[in-house]
């Protein structure tokens, strides 16, 4: 019985520390510029449509080798032609 007992004070003594102490969850979240970059990364501009995953995949990439865009991805989006997502 004591050692039940025991037990429930101990874990409501560690909760209650718990939500006394800072913790990494309620500190400041530090955001790396990879993270920052890669929540702006979103795609901006959509082109399309092509006619096959080719002929958009070559447009993507003439474009990133331009500088016209960082990068790009092409998808179907729903549809039976291929679209041209591109991040600036």
């Amino acid at each position: 019985m004591f050692r039940k007992m025991l037990r429930g004070v101990s874990v409501v003594v560690l909760t209650s520390a718990a939500f006394a102490l800072p913790s990494a969850a309620t500190a400041a979240p530090q955001v790396s510029d990879s993270a920052a970059r890669a929540v702006s990364a979103a795609p901006t501009v959509v082109y399309g449509p092509y006619a096959s995953f080719e002929v958009c995949w070559v447009v993507g990439n003439q474009g990133q080798q331009a500088g016209q865009w960082q990068s790009f991805f092409c998808a179907q989006n729903g549809t039976t032609s291929w679209w041209l997502f591109t991040t600036p």
